[in-house]
């Protein structure tokens, strides 16, 4: 199932990616001012190019000025005046555009992982099928030429996939994630003959001339274990498809197995696998914390400002200074989060996603500021099991 720790990553790389596109999107804005006092050189007309220079810098001196919410006082003309309102309007709609954007995407990677769990449960389902597709042909094969041939369809009757076929729930999901293998019928029957055909276990299994409902569970649950979360094949495909496999694929696993312990007596119905004990408050948590992180950008870049005395906060690494602003905003802005947890976590994902010194740094900071801010009223935790902080 997918837990906090995972939601929280995930905001974190799309805000790491919209601080990487604001920076893109400035320099973009700069572009749009050196197009603006550029000479035109199909022009007739004579160009005064010290004259455009030095509007261009007194253009860019503004805009740099705006951007780091410091005053000019140089001159400046209404020709400058307008263009660097003109590239800020542009950089502004960029922002914008890629905050929705990368917003969107936010759920969607979240959800991802539903339609991983589908397809893994689906290819049981497809290799089924090719089980019986392929017995059939070896079966015409015999009848033509008159040889003697082995044919197994175990899989293809295997009680527990009779089950998953039948489970009214199991198909509307697949119908609303629209998982389908009709246009990779062969890559299925590559993975049946290259990889189920040579496994010794599956081999075996397929011999019997009789399996009971508890082989037809275990021959399954062989498979996601050992065969489809574990062979390079099916690793590469998930990879492909999915960017974030390495870190959504524990969190399949465990919704896969989870589906099929549902089933794992005859007399059990299938229950699919739920991303989250409440998805619906998990999912507004992570729409809530990328959003207030990143709308309240520089009331909590302040916040750091005043902490980071002896540090320049341009210099501090970009991976850093968005933890430390996630976990601000967590901390500030949901009260039902313990102090401890937020920072426990975040200290945690520091360790994975940023400096080998980041532990530290992040720790040091955030127990820091989290004392003071308490000290202010501004973090007031309440609800169950916290003490209100007045």
């Amino acid at each position: 199932m997918i837990n906090r720790r995972s939601l929280r990553i995930k905001a974190f790389k799309n805000l790491y990616s919209y601080e990487s596109c604001k920076g893109a999107n400035y320099l973009l804005g700069l572009d749009v001012i050196d197009k603006e006092f550029s000479p035109d050189l199909n022009s007739m007309e004579m160009i005064d190019r010290e004259e455009l220079n030095r509007k261009k810098e007194l253009a860019i001196e503004d805009y740099n000025c705006n951007f780091n919410k410091e005053s000019n006082d140089r001159v400046k003309n209404d020709e400058v005046a307008f263009q660097v309102e003109k590239a800020i309007d542009f950089v502004d709609r960029q922002n914008r555009s890629d905050f929705k954007r990368l917003s969107k995407d936010l759920l969607e990677e979240a959800t991802r992982v539903i339609r991983d769990h589908l397809l893994i449960i689906s290819i049981l389902e497809e290799m089924a099928f090719i089980n019986k597709k392929l017995a059939d042909e070896k079966k015409s094969l015999t009848n033509l030429l008159g040889e003697k041939a082995q044919l197994s369809t175990n899989l293809y009757k295997n009680r527990v996939i009779a089950k998953v076929k039948e489970s009214v729930a199991y198909k509307s999901l697949k119908q609303k994630n629209r998982i389908s293998w009709d246009q990779q019928n062969d890559q299925i029957r590559d993975w049946y003959k290259g990889v189920l055909n040579k496994d010794e276990t599956f081999k075996a299994y397929l011999k019997k001339e009789s399996n009971d409902y508890k082989a037809d569970w275990e021959i399954l649950d062989y498979l996601c274990r050992g065969v489809i979360f574990k062979r390079d094949v099916f690793i590469s495909f998930f990879e492909d498809i999915d960017l974030d496999w390495s870190e959504n694929k524990p969190i399949v696993r465990s919704l896969v197995l989870k589906t099929l312990k549902s089933v794992k007596n005859p007399e059990d119905e299938l229950q699919i696998a739920e991303i989250s004990y409440n998805w619906e408050d998990d999912s507004e948590y992570v729409r809530e914390l990328y959003k207030i992180t990143a709308t309240e950008d520089e009331y909590l870049e302040n916040l750091l400002k005043g902490k980071l005395k002896n540090w320049d906060i341009e210099r501090v690494a970009l991976t850093d200074k968005v933890l430390l602003k996630m976990a601000l905003a967590e901390l500030i802005y949901f009260p039902s989060i313990p102090t401890k947890v937020t920072i426990n976590e975040f200290i945690e994902i520091s360790k994975t996603f940023s400096t080998p010194k980041s532990k530290k740094f992040v720790n040091g900071i955030l127990d820091g500021l989290s004392t003071e801010l308490v000290n202010k009223g501004i973090i007031k935790k309440s609800g169950r099991g916290l003490i209100d902080n007045k």
